[in-house]
This record gives structure tokens, C-alpha cells and sequence, in this order.
């Protein structure tokens, strides 16, 4: 409203300037409110994407105007710079919605396609990958079954030729270890996303590299450093698979489990072969083996564990033949304290107990807890607080859980795998 003043002495009427009652909004306001309009708009075409079809009638209308969506909003935030924390769930759920009325557009495709193979993709939150980006996986691989045989193509074996010493070695080994690494967990999270044995005719395939990669050194490239990623890959094979269809793996899995907790002993000659991520993923592989409890992993489990009520009752004599973890937590604890216990699961007792993972909460606890870095530790440390509580409690866990009389937690070992191979 405007004030208005009279100077008599003057003789005319003074007209004074417009109160303001609001100040110019801030750059951030404004940003914000862009923001919020974009979602809006995004949230608006998620709801009419699935009504196109029956809108527009004609295929190619709606070909067109799904077209139009991936130019103009789709492709422009995938590449840009901001990539993935410009990326909402909303957003996703428009894309997933398009891929349904055009599963066989190039441009999606292609947009899809962008965004997973940057290496930014891997900083997505674990709970949007989860949620929304490994149902767009797929669908995105549903009409192509060659994208896991292409990516597996990528994979190089580990070779010493042609490598020099210094600086330049060094960074070529490390770019050779990223792309490897990154290419395994590509492949792990398009048979996380599959149904199960989508990819059953690729295991022979899968096992092959997984194989060449295992012979690999520190000095080799790639290194040895891919071992962590190879472990991820396989936990993913064994869930998403069914157990008559792996009879080829359990042999190079055995040995696998069998060489990385070998290498924790004292004066081990593979311990360079194994840095702290491969030793958590060795871990997590054996602690799925045992909650998921295949057929033909028992005829070997008890190389590993021990499987009878000795594992509750130790025996006032202790056996000739001890299973592998309790040898190594033996060998370990003569050099430190005793086991750390792992503390007992919440069960419903209105409800029978599923068999759990026991590694995920113990580090859950030292890293929420108590602000630990697992994968940061020194060996000594990592051993005395992550591997020996672990191992020495596996088998009074499984002994437990298995006459327990609950079902496996599927859903808890896919959201495990998942989390390491997206992070």
C-alpha cells in the first residue's frame, strides 16, 4: 500500500516510496523452490507415464513422446555433473515407468546404459540403489541376456608381461585394478537384480574369469587386489542361483575359503594376496554359505566348522581332527585374548528363528558403535576384533539356527550383497 504525505510549504502533494513488506527471496530460496517444482513436475509425469498407451492410442505417439522425456530430462541429469546426488527416487520412478511402455527404446537404453557405466554410479545411496535402480537393471537386461557376457569380456586375466617398474607400472596396475574391480561389481549387481537363474547359462562363463582372477599377485595386472570384488561376484552367483546348477563352483569356492583364512595364520606365504577386503569378503561368503545351507556345500562343511553338539559341548578331549576355523582360531588366540562373543539375535518368540548373517551386525557394531574403519585397521586388529569373534562362535551360530527351525534370511543376504556391491 502506498503512504502519501502533503507539503503545504511546497504546494504540491509528495508521494512517498512504496513500503516493501517483503525482502527479494535469496539465491538458496530460489534454488529451492526450483527444486521443488522440478520434483513436482517429475512426480506429475511418473503418474501419467503408465496411462500414455491409452492417452495417445497410436505407438508412435507414444514412442515420440517417451523420446522427448529421455532428451529432455532423463539424459540431461544422468550427465551431468552432479550425477548421482542429483537423482531422486522420483526421478527414478519415472524412468522405470517408461522402460515399462517402451522397454525397446534406443534412448532410454542408452540413458540407462550412461549412467551405469559411470564410475560415479557406484556413489548412489544403497537404499536407492536397492529400491529403485536394481528394478530398472532388470528390466534393462530382460530383452539383452548378452550384457553379462559383454561385461565379462572386459575382464583381462592376470599377467606380468610387459610390466615395468617405477611410477608408470604402478598407476597402469592400479587403473587396471579399478576398471576390473568395477566391472565385477557391475556384473554382481545385474544378477542381483535378475530373477532367479536368469543368468544360469553365463555361470560357466563367470566361473572362468572368476578362476583367472584368482591367480592373481600383488605384482600381477590386475592385482590381487580384485580378489575382494571376485568374492562379491560369487556371493551374488550362489544366491541368485540354484544350488543344482553350481555343482562346478563349490570346488573353486572351497579352495578359495580355504587359502584366504589359511592366510591369516602366522608366516602364511599367501598373506600379501589378501588385504583386509578380501578377508571380510571371504568371511561373508563362508557366513552365507552356512545360513543359506545348500546341498552340496554340506558334503564339505565340515572342512570348515564343526557341525555335531561339540560345537555347544566342547569335548573334555579335544579331537584329532579339528575343522579349519577352529584350527585357525586356536593357532591366533595363543597370541591374544580369547574370542570376543557375539552378542545372542532378537528373536520373535511368537515366530521361529531365521537363519541370520552374524558377520554384518558384529561390524555394524564396531563401525556405528564405536566409529571403527574395519577396512582401515591393521591386520593384528582386524584379526583380534573382527575375524577371531567371528569364527570362533560360527559354528555354536549354525549349530543353533539349523535345529533351530527357521528359514534362511534371504532377503537379509541379498540386501548384504547388494550394499557391498554398490558401495
Amino acid at each position: 500500500m502506498t503512504a502519501i504525505s502533503t507539503t503545504r510549504s511546497l504546494g504540491y502533494v509528495q508521494v512517498a516510496p512504496p513500503t516493501l513488506v517483503d525482502e527479494k527471496p535469496s539465491a538458496s530460496t530460489n534454488g529451492a523452490r526450483a527444486q521443488q517444482h522440478a520434483s513436482d513436475i517429475v512426480a506429475i509425469l511418473t503418474s501419467i507415464a503408465p496411462k500414455l498407451p491409452l492417452v495417445l492410442v497410436e505407438n508412435d505417439r507414444v514412442v515420440k513422446v517417451v523420446s522427448d522425456l529421455s532428451t529432455s530430462i532423463i539424459g540431461p541429469s544422468f550427465r551431468a555433473k552432479m550425477f548421482p546426488e542429483n537423482i531422486s527416487k522420483s526421478m527414478l520412478d519415472l524412468l522405470q515407468a517408461l522402460t515399462r511402455i517402451a522397454q525397446n527404446n534406443k534412448l532410454l537404453k542408452k540413458d540407462i546404459a550412461d549412467a551405469f557405466n559411470d564410475a560415479k554410479f557406484f556413489n548412489t545411496p544403497v537404499e536407492l540403489l536397492r529400491e529403485s535402480w536394481l528394478p530398472i537393471l532388470a528390466q534393462w537386461t530382460q530383452s539383452d541376456k548378452e550384457r553379462v557376457p559383454e561385461y565379462l569380456a572386459r575382464i583381462s586375466a592376470p599377467t606380468t608381461a610387459g610390466i615395468m617398474f617405477g611410477v608408470g607400472a604402478a598407476s597402469a596396475r592400479q587403473e587396471a585394478d579399478r576398471k576390473t574391480q568395477m566391472t565385477l561389481r557391475r556384473v554382481a549387481l545385474l544378477v542381483l537384480a535378475s530373477p532367479e537363474d536368469a543368468y544360469t547359462p553365463n555361470v560357466p562363463f563367470i566361473l572362468e574369469k572368476v578362476v583367472e582372477l584368482l591367480t592373481a599377485t600383488p605384482a600381477t595386472s590386475p592385482s590381487s587386489t580384485t580378489r575382494a570384488d571376485v568374492l562379491i561376484l560369487l556371493r551374488a552367483v550362489i544366491l541368485k542361483t540354484s544350488p543344482v546348477h553350481l555343482a562346478p563352483l563349490w570346488p573353486v569356492a572351497n579352495g578359495e575359503l580355504a587359502a584366504s583364512l589359511s592366510s591369516l595364520l602366522p608366516n602364511a606365504s599367501n598373506s600379501e594376496h589378501y588385504n583386509n577386503a578380501s578377508i571380510l569378503q571371504a568371511c561373508k561368503l563362508l557366513d552365507e554359505l552356512v545360513v543359506l545351507d545348500p546341498d552340496d556345500f554340506q558334503l564339505s562343511e565340515w572342512l570348515f566348522l564343526c557341525d555335531t553338539i561339540d560345537a555347544v559341548y566342547k569335548p573334555a578331549t579335544p579331537p584329532i581332527q579339528l575343522s579349519l576355523t577352529e584350527e585357525i582360531n586356536e593357532v591366533l588366540s595363543q597370541s591374544g585374548s580369547g574370542a570376543v562373543p557375539i552378542p545372542p539375535l532378537n528373536v520373535d518368540v511368537d515366530e521361529l528363528p531365521s537363519r541370520k548373517l552374524t558377520l554384518d551386525p558384529l561390524i555394524w557394531s564396531l563401525e556405528e558403535e564405536e566409529g571403527a574403519a574395519v577396512l582401515d585397521m591393521a591386520r593384528a586388529e582386524l584379526v583380534t576384533r573382527v575375524v577371531r569373534p567371528f569364527l570362533g562362535n560360527l559354528a555354536l551360530n549354525a549349530f543353533e539356527a539349523r535345529y533351530g527351525g527357521g528359514d534362511a534370511d534371504w532377503q537379509g543376504i541379498w540386501e548384504s550383497v547388494v550394499r557391498d556391491a554398490g558401495s
